[in-house]
Formats: structure tokens, sequence, C-alpha cells
């Protein structure tokens, strides 16, 4: 199964959630860099506080969205959805107060396999205070497979370090192979894993570093299913 889609790597590397960032480059698809404030809502302004992880797995039609901070007081966190990177809704709401005993948040989000089969699935959070100050997450990417081997694969920043999270939900043991290239198809990075039934997470080390251009991402499990985003750095 092969689907390329296109995406910012701006959203994913450039700046953590709780800074105040203008973009003035977006290129290949016209995304909002949603890791800044909204600068013209006056309630909009940068808050204390950040996520510490936000992934994605994958249940029967189903993706169970998770996340947890590491500092801040939050109010509430809205969770929004696109199909298309562009255009989001509100899909739910969960309050501050129902952390689990570890801290984590997490979200149910159902939908129609006919849906996913044909689109990715572009998740981001608005994390509000008390006072309706809000202030963006970066966004999430995940996709349904729901193959032998493979049951979803999810791409999202790290909070903390800005390089590139890959989030891979194995149905069996098997073998994930990533890799990033230039524009001019020069690898970059190249790493290759064995992993275990369930859900894996690896880091791009170093990814926060690359130099502003265009790049490719490519995932693949077991030399099959494959996943491959354009990503521009501004």
């Amino acid at each position: 199964m092969k689907r390329i889609i296109q995406f910012s790597l701006y959203l994913l590397l450039i700046l953590p959630a709780s800074l105040l960032a203008n973009s003035s480059h977006l290129s290949l698809k016209e995304i909002t860099d949603t890791s800044s404030n909204t600068t013209n809502n006056p309630k909009s302004i940068t808050l204390q506080g950040s996520l510490s992880a936000f992934n994605a797995s994958y249940g029967r039609n189903y993706f169970e969205l998770n996340w947890s901070t590491v500092a801040g007081d939050f109010d509430h966190f809205i969770i929004e959805r696109s199909l298309d990177g562009v255009k989001f809704e509100t899909i739910g709401t969960v309050e501050n107060k129902e952390a689990n005993k570890d801290g984590q948040f997490n979200f149910r989000d159902h939908f129609r396999t006919a849906i996913a089969l044909n689109n990715d699935f572009y998740y981001r959070l608005k994390q509000v205070d008390a006072s309706g100050n809000m202030v963006y997450s970066k966004v999430l990417i995940a996709r349904m497979f729901n193959t032998k081997s493979l049951a979803s694969l999810s791409v999202t920043p790290d909070p903390l370090a800005n390089d590139i999270l890959v989030n891979v939900q194995l149905n069996e043991n098997s073998y994930v192979m990533m890799k990033v290239k230039d524009e001019k198809g020069n690898l970059l990075l190249k790493e290759g894993q064995k992993a275990e039934f369930g859900a894996n997470t690896y880091t791009l080390e170093g990814t926060h570093n690359l130099h502003p251009g265009l790049y490719t991402l490519e995932v693949t499990v077991n030399s099959k299913e494959r996943m491959i985003m354009k990503l521009s750095k501004g």
C-alpha cells in the first residue's frame, strides 16, 4: 500500500509548541504552523508548558490519541482533525482533570473504514487555560493500513527535541526501514530496525538540524507497506 502525502516539515522541526512564531514560508501545501499561536486572536497568547508526548494508535475503526504535558496549567484540551491538513474541525474535548494516574490523556476518534482507507488523518490539540488563552500543538499525521503486518503508521514531532518521531503499530514482528532524502535524492539518513508486535516508536535523531529545503521521508515495513511524505523545511 503506497500513498504519497505532502506536508510541511516546518511544522515538525522548527519551534516547540510553547513558543510564538510567525511563519512566512509555507510550501507544498498551505498548512498553518499550528505550533504557534494564532496572532489575530486576542486570546491567543503564549502559555507556559508544552506537550511531552503526542501519538496515535489504531484500534478497530478508531485512532486512540495519547498525550501528556511537562508543565502548564491547562483547563482543557480541544481535539481537532483534518483530512487535508488545512481545514480542521473540532471532534472532542478532554478536561485537564481527566488525566490518568500517570498523567496521560487520551481520546478515541471513531471513523468509518472507507474514510480511513482513502485519507490520512491530521490531528492537533488546542490547549486552553481557565482564562480562555490557548496554544496549538503541532500536527500529528496518522494512516490506517490494517494489513497482515501493519496496523497503522503515524508521524509527529518530538515536542521537546523537535526531531521527527515515527510511530509504527505492528500486527506481527517485522522489519522497519526509515529514510530521509534531500530534493536531489541524496540519502541523508537511513535507519533499519527489527520491531516486535505492537507499538514501536523511533526518533530520527538530528533531523532538527536539517537545513531549509525540500526533503522526503519514507517509512517501509517488510519492504511492502510504505508511507512517503514530501517535506519542506522553511
